[in-house]
């Protein structure tokens, strides 16, 4: 395994499912917890980049587990797996725990891997989104910081920032302005 293979967290009350889920995403580093509580435990030691769990589990079932996460991991992406599909409750996961994809069981192994590389991406596009975001607040502050730089010495020395250019790219100086 790649030491920079995304970390992804496996939710699920049956040890067979997260077997079955470990063997199809081997290529990840995979965590598995067999509850929400014990998921819990682990994402406040871990960063995972996608979290992937049980729609019904006893105790707290997936989305109220993924409404807990969210708050402890909002950058990870987030799936439910269920054997138990209805429209509503994919609204309810999708509404309530910001949900990326609902997967059915039992899966198609090929979905599965689908989903999670599409979930990684649409990760990783969001975070280079936000790092763009971020690099052009920097860009501006910078230009508001030499625009006010600027202010102040025309204010000092009118005239100081203006420059006239000519087509060939040299200043042309006024030679009047020295006299």
């Amino acid at each position: 395994m790649n030491e920079d293979a995304a970390k992804i967290l496996l939710v699920d009350d049956e040890q067979n499912v997260l077997k079955a889920l470990s063997r199809i995403l081997r290529d990840y580093h995979l965590v598995t917890a067999q509850s929400g509580e014990e998921s819990l435990l682990l994402a406040k030691e871990i960063e995972f980049d996608l979290v992937i769990s049980d729609y019904r589990m006893p105790g707290m079932d997936g989305v109220e587990f993924l409404k807990k996460f969210i708050k402890l991991q909002p950058n990870a992406m987030r799936m439910i797996l269920t054997g138990y599909a209805d429209l509503e409750s994919a609204q309810h996961a999708i509404n309530e725990a910001g949900v990326f994809r609902f997967l059915n069981k039992p899966w198609n192994n090929l979905e599965i891997i689908n989903a999670v590389a599409v979930a990684l991406e649409h990760k990783r596009i969001l975070q280079e989104n936000k790092d763009l975001a971020d690099q052009v607040r920097r860009q501006q502050a910078l230009l508001k910081d030499q625009d006010t730089i600027l202010r102040a010495l025309e204010a000092e020395e009118p005239g100081i920032t203006k420059v006239n250019w000519a087509a060939d790219g040299s200043i042309i100086i006024n030679e009047d302005e020295y006299e």
